[in-house]
């Protein structure tokens, strides 16, 4: 394992355990990773946050609602880049 790779091990560890901190649910790193990072999204940038928008297309009900509860724990983490706050929502997509 090189330096690099444990600094983003410890790194992404780190970051599960302040989200699970917002979350009244237990779900794994692997669960978060498919429905939240492996989704297609957009970007959006106003003069006073950054908007992430996640697609849900294809996710089941049941996903769909933890993909929501994950989000609202990025919410509450109030992460920021360049002083503006990052906030995540849900975008619906009809085929």
């Amino acid at each position: 394992m090189t330096v690099r790779t444990l600094l983003l091990e410890n790194a992404l560890t780190s970051f599960m355990a302040v989200l699970l901190g917002h979350l009244n649910l237990k779900v794994s790193l692997d669960a978060i990773m498919r429905i939240l990072l492996e989704r297609s999204g957009a970007r959006m940038e106003t003069d006073s946050q950054v908007i992430y928008w996640v697609n849900t297309t294809g996710l089941s009900v049941s996903y769909q609602r933890l993909l929501a509860q994950v989000t609202d724990g990025l919410c509450a983490m109030d992460v920021r880049h360049q002083g503006k706050p990052i906030r995540v929502r849900l975008r619906h997509m009809s085929l």
